[in-house]
């Protein structure tokens, strides 16, 4: 498989926001730096996503010399230094697991609590008592990840968006996904068979496909929930196995560095 190539590469500090997209990023142990760094909960200490709140997926961020930067299109910015404002430790709900985050000061309290309609606040992850990746998921003793929902990287190739769009009405993007990698040059669904990934220096093991669920039916632009569920309900007539619905892949790193979109990448069955 020579000619895969990288055609993008995304990471979303802020679970649920906006995501950056990157000619090149560090790769650590549990995934992309900044990767769902952040979250926001609510008045129960429950991490949001979108799921819950589609206004999420209309706040941006950037992170720059230690500063994290919020906006929206409609409303002002606020900005917040990292470097002084990571507080004390926190249990929060995230699913129906318990996690440990630290608590980012109230600068953002009022700004994020106006922009969803609910009161709500940021965390960052503790990255000294982080999440251990479950074994249902594939999971080893020394597999861990910030605010992902269950594994540190997701894959999609091109090809396997343009066979899916090839079957619906309207056309969905990329970000109806939210991968951290996508490639070209492959077939559709080939990903599915693959073992292991080599990118530039860095290695990646392979653990699972990837379950989808009702956030794939929300429109990243209008943010809008689709009257027909798709692209999940076209999705469940092909990809369905056992209860999962299944697109992409998860990736485990299993030697880390850093990659960029020039590097070539190699792909292990």
């Amino acid at each position: 498989m020579k000619d895969l190539k990288i055609k993008n590469l995304y990471f979303y500090p802020i679970k649920s926001c906006q995501p950056i997209e990157v000619s090149s990023v560090d790769i650590q142990k549990i995934g992309f730096k900044y990767d769902r760094a952040f979250a926001v909960i609510n008045s129960q200490n429950k991490i949001l996503t979108a799921r819950e709140n589609p206004k999420l997926l209309n706040i941006s961020s950037t992170i720059d010399d230690g500063n994290l930067l919020l906006s929206t299109p409609e409303k002002p910015s606020v900005s917040i230094d990292l470097n002084k404002v990571l507080t004390s430790k926190i249990d929060i709900q995230i699913f129906s697991d318990t996690a440990n985050a630290k608590v980012v000061g109230s600068e953002t309290d009022d700004w994020l609590s106006d922009t969803l309609n609910e009161k709500s606040r940021l965390v960052a992850i503790h990255s000294e008592q982080l999440r251990r990746v479950k074994s249902k998921y594939n999971g080893k003793e020394n597999d861990f990840i910030s605010f992902s929902d269950i594994s540190p990287i997701h894959l999609i190739s091109e090809e396997s968006l343009n066979d899916l769009n090839s079957k619906l009405e309207s056309p969905v993007t990329i970000q109806n996904f939210r991968p951290n990698i996508v490639v070209s040059g492959c077939a559709a669904y080939e990903e599915d068979n693959w073992s292991s990934i080599t990118i530039g220096d860095c290695e990646f093991e392979v653990t699972l496909k990837t379950p989808r669920c009702k956030f794939t039916t929300i429109d990243p632009i209008t943010i809008q929930v689709h009257s027909k569920q798709e692209p999940l309900r076209t999705l469940s007539t092909y990809r369905k196995e056992s209860n999962s619905i299944n697109f992409g892949i998860y990736l485990t790193p299993k030697k880390i560095g850093a990659i960029s979109t020039t590097d070539e990448i190699i792909a292990a069955r």
